[in-house]
């Protein structure tokens, strides 16, 4: 094991806050996305007292992880300044910031190599629990602190990337549906003056397959007459049994794949 791995019992501390004035805090719970969202647990006529308090900056976990699958489920809090989360769920707090970031642990918390160690530590009979113990014992790498900031910015970095990019993918499927849409639904493609072609007097005729009008020159054919399939299976009797017909909706019209 490499000097700088430590045992995280060194750094963290349970948070024991219980909900004693009964505060009007909102009520959160944990995902398998490792993320905190809004409890969607009926309330009525529960005693709010024996729920806990959580901070910001401050972690919870759900110690049963028989029930999760792969993940474990586990969140750094950052949505407001206080909330309230079910007991069943054991929040912590790093004990010093200028030791250990909270977001450099997160970032920990999120690999799949953690999922797995605390899924393999997990013991117990009608449910598997990774307690607050085994907790402590988890030897996570542990460099400066300044190091481990560097390792955080970078990271925001890449992480907003991606969300950009992913925005970026949205709207050009956003535009490309518009495009389809504008074109093979509502038949106004350019025409040859570059003007809507339904709209701008385009001559259509009526499909009887389709029970509705399409542009002159439209007509639905079998897939196979238009292209090769070369799949290696297409001439497998067994594929032919199976799989005899597949009707696909293209161009809003219906094509046969023989």
């Amino acid at each position: 094991m490499k000097s700088n791995y430590k045992p995280l019992g060194k750094y963290i501390h349970p948070v024991v806050g219980r909900n004693n004035d009964l505060g009007a805090l909102p009520l959160v719970g944990l995902s398998i996305q490792k993320k905190f969202i809004p409890s969607i647990a009926n309330t009525i006529g529960t005693d709010m007292s024996t729920y806990r308090i959580i901070e910001r900056n401050q972690f919870a976990y759900g110690p049963v992880t028989s029930r999760n699958g792969d993940k474990i489920t586990i969140a750094l809090f950052n949505d407001y300044d206080k909330a309230l989360i079910s007991q069943a769920y054991i929040p912590f707090e790093v004990k010093d910031t200028n030791e250990l970031d909270p977001e450099y642990l997160m970032m920990w918390f999120r690999r799949p190599e953690f999922d797995r160690y605390a899924r393999f530590k997990s013991h117990g009979s009608a449910r598997e629990i990774f307690d607050w113990e085994e907790m402590c014992n988890t030897l996570l790498p542990i460099p400066s602190i300044s190091k481990q900031r560097e390792i955080v910015k970078e990271y925001n970095v890449i992480q907003n990337r991606s969300t950009l990019n992913q925005q970026l993918i949205q709207k050009l499927e956003e535009t490309a549906q518009a495009i389809y849409k504008q074109w093979f639904v509502e038949f106004e493609f350019p025409d040859e003056n570059g003007k809507p072609y339904k709209s701008n007097g385009g001559e259509m005729v009526w499909n009887e397959e389709l029970q509705k009008e399409i542009p002159l020159g439209w007509e639905n054919v079998n897939l196979s007459s238009i292209v090769n399939i070369k799949d290696g299976t297409h001439d497998s009797p067994v594929f032919r049994n199976e799989v005899t017909q597949v009707q696909i909706s293209i161009l809003s019209s219906s094509i046969n794949i023989c």
